[in-house]
């Protein structure tokens, strides 16, 4: 009798409490995409800073959580976001609050796209990835793809003054690495590369860079990994965005975008800006003509570039998840190649200058939408144009008069568009998910660099599926792929993968793969003919096609995971091995005669240890890799290269400032060319090299406008020696000492960005 008085007296008492508390709704989403937030913590803090109540967002981004008194204060947190925090002196009249969260960096709870058949988690992807967030982009100061991922692991890059930026990936060059924008390829491949500082951050949303082979999914060229730049998908009523950007080494940018949503459901993005650099002509060393000191040197190795950009982006959903969206992203670039002199008297003063014009139109259609009650269908279609135009001028130096050079290597222009159709079907029967799909490529060419002349064309048309089973739920994953294709050109061998997940304790996921690789020679290898004062490049029309084997195997453990904090310790080994290898090969020594040649065997191991977190205000991942050659009979003995990265970054919350540090070491490694004979030798050994960046934040506001400013290249580098040359394979080695890989000087810069909402 007296437990049921008692029990009468707590549920009357704690119906009072409820009545007097109030119940509020929260509702979070992404400050870029304005896509829900799930997983983030909402805390309610009271009298003295105490912790009341807490609550974790659903997948809508919806937390419900209550309280009893005010002044209370209400705190959202989230794992690579900043955090949000407001007071309330008394109850809100609307219990429904709106929070918009800005995104810092990626995390455990990082959801990727690129090469799945729905959104997973990087806890949960079978695949290794990296993911560099929009706010990481703009700390770095960066502006085109090359540098907005030179400080990832396992990646170097090279810069031709004409053909622009090239990556090399785990020790594999940029012919091997798939590049893509919404998991659409990108073409106009020069030498083999995709130009990276052709691809404008203005628009990005995000990049996935997958290191690793994923043949089956995307094909040709995807030997090495993959890099997905996603642009922004807008969410919004109606904004702006507003940006510019200033660097001491004479850059100039500035970009503007603007939102619009009609009626809910039809969402219209346009923008549009103009990049500008005006080259670097190192000044410092004078030149003597005669018995004059004068400065003659007219032809920039880091050449005056100008870009403009625009783009547009026309989005339709349903509230049965069907979406459409068309993008398109147009650039128009000219590089300004000014000539030296040719003479320098009181008779004649002239040179020879070269411009090139290149114009992309990256044009993606997207569609998709549920079918049934777990199938899940999409299709990614796209047309690209590569279009760019060489005219060589001879200018008069004294009338600046330019008279167009009648050469037929002098002028050129190149075409090459391509269509990529791509479909799949995901579903799953039980505790198997498949899916299946297509994907066709088709490449069109026509230059006179090209077969002088004469159009071509190369065709891809590929099968795919993917299948993954739960074997021990929660425990281990099985997944199996294939690819079957039918190429115009070459004969393409059968393709499988095999990835395994394996989590034998909550905090750790073991992963293992098997891929084999494919890569059939690009139009420009085979028919290439490209020549002027600093190139002499033909193509090769009796290329085989490059075939592969990759074994990955990787662990992950999350040692710390506590609300928004946590601590992840990761160790990543990737073997591969290529034969048939196409490299572009000198021909003839000391001269600039190359063509492309296959290479008969190379296999490295590339090995990565990364510690990654966040505690509170600072937020730090460290990484270091180790990258080894095995030894090739005949031409060169094995040898090995160390990396290290070092991204930090620390919150002054009050003053609403983030200062961030970028290190990379790059230590001593032997540079491979490869001889007329088909094999590679040593030529010469890089010297190690320390590069460091240092940027700050700070939001104004209420975070509508945001000023970086930073410093690059703070120890002054200007070149990576080469040193060592020495003789190999008859006549193809020299002796000697040279420098190689110039770089830009310390510089510094400042960005603005402007956000209208």
């Amino acid at each position: 009798m007296f437990s049921r008085v008692v029990h009468t007296i707590f549920i009357v008492l704690l119906t009072v409490v409820t009545a007097f508390a109030q119940q509020i709704r929260v509702t979070i989403s992404d400050k870029e995409n304005r896509q829900p937030v799930s997983l983030a913590y909402v805390n309610i803090y009271g009298a003295n800073n105490a912790l009341v109540n807490t609550a974790q967002t659903d997948v809508m981004g919806i937390a419900t959580i209550q309280t009893q008194s005010y002044p209370c204060t209400i705190e959202v947190i989230m794992q690579g976001y900043e955090k949000y925090s407001k007071e309330f002196l008394t109850a809100p009249v609307n219990t429904n609050i709106n929070v918009v969260i800005t995104k810092k960096f990626s995390s455990l709870n990082e959801v990727v796209v690129t090469g799945v058949g729905q959104p997973v988690r990087l806890k949960n992807a079978l695949s290794n990835y990296q993911v560099i967030t929009k706010a990481q982009i703009q700390s770095q100061g960066a502006v085109t793809l090359n540098e907005a991922l030179r400080n990832q692991t396992n990646m170097n890059f090279g810069n031709d003054g004409i053909l622009g930026s090239n990556i090399v990936m785990q020790g594999m060059r940029g012919d091997k690495v798939k590049i893509l924008v919404d998991g659409m390829p990108v073409n106009g491949r020069e030498n083999g590369n995709i130009n990276l500082s052709q691809i404008n951050m203005n628009n990005v949303e995000r990049i996935e860079v997958i290191q690793g082979p994923m043949s089956v999914v995307y094909g040709s060229d995807a030997v090495a990994g993959v890099i997905n730049v996603i642009t922004k998908k807008e969410n919004k009523k109606i904004g702006g965005i507003i940006n510019t950007y200033y660097e001491t080494v004479g850059k100039y940018n500035a970009d503007a975008s603007f939102a619009y949503k009609l009626k809910e459901r039809n969402q219209f993005t346009v923008g549009g800006g103009r990049n500008f650099f005006g080259g670097y002509l190192n000044t410092d060393v004078p030149v003597k003509y005669g018995n004059s000191v004068v400065q003659t040197e007219r032809s920039y190795f880091f050449k005056p570039v100008e870009q403009y950009l625009g783009n547009f982006a026309y989005a339709y959903s349903t509230p049965s998840q069907f979406k459409l969206r068309f993008a398109s992203d147009y650039m128009k670039e000219t590089i300004t190649n000014l000539g030296n002199l040719q003479a320098w008297d009181p008779w004649n003063c002239y040179a020879f200058d070269e411009y090139y014009h290149t114009t992309r139109s990256l044009n993606r259609l997207s569609v998709g939408g549920n079918v049934g009650k777990k199938g899940k269908w999409q299709s990614d279609n796209s047309y690209n144009i590569y279009y760019r135009v060489k005219n060589r001028f001879r200018k008069d130096l004294v009338t600046l008069q330019q008279d167009p050079v009648k050469d037929i290597t002098a002028n050129d222009t190149t075409v090459f568009k391509n269509i990529t159709l791509r479909s799949s079907y995901m579903n799953t029967i039980k505790l198997l998910q498949y899916t299946v799909g297509y994907d066709v490529n088709m490449e069109f060419g026509k230059s006179r660099k090209v077969d002088s002349g004469y159009s071509r064309n190369i065709q891809d048309y590929g099968l795919y599926a993917n299948a993954s089973y739960p074997v021990i739920k929660d425990k281990l994953t099985l997944q199996g792929g294939m690819r079957g294709s039918y190429n115009s050109t070459y004969k393409t061998p059968f393709i499988p993968s095999l990835n395994i997940l394996y989590t034998p304790l909550k905090n750790l996921q073991v992963r293992a793969s098997y891929t084999k690789g494919f890569r059939a020679p690009s139009l420009k290898e085979m028919y290439l003919t490209f020549i002027d004062a600093n190139h002499h490049i033909t193509g090769n029309d009796d290329l085989r096609a490059e075939k592969s084997n990759h074994i990955q195997l990787s662990a992950s453990y999350q040692a710390y995971d506590k609300n928004a904090d946590y601590l992840q310790l990761s160790i990543n080994s990737n073997y591969n091995e290529v034969y048939n290898g196409i490299a572009l090969v000198n021909t003839t020594p000391n001269t600039i005669n190359y063509t492309y040649l296959n290479i008969g065997h190379l296999a490295n191991i590339a090995n990565t240890l990364q510690a990654d977190g966040q505690y509170g205000k600072f937020h730090g991942q460290v990484s270091l890799s180790y990258n080894y050659t095995f030894k090739e009979n005949g031409a060169y003995d094995a040898f090995g290269a160390v990396e290290g990265n070092i991204m930090l970054q620390y919150a002054f919350t009050k003053a609403g400032t983030n200062l961030n540090v970028f290190y990379r070491y790059s230590g001593k490694q032997p540079t491979l060319l490869y001889s007329i004979e088909g094999t590679a030798y040593y030529a010469g050994t890089q010297s190690e090299l320390h590069v460091m960046d240092l940027s700050a934040e700070k939001k104004l506001f209420k975070n509508k406008v945001r000023v970086i400013a930073g410093v690059k290249n703070i120890f002054d580098i200007r070149q990576r020696q080469l040193s060592g040359l020495a003789s190999s394979s008859g006549s193809h080695g020299s002796t000697g000492t040279s420098t190689a890989g110039p770089m830009m000087p310390r510089s510094f810069f400042t960005s603005l960005h402007f956000t209208i909402d």
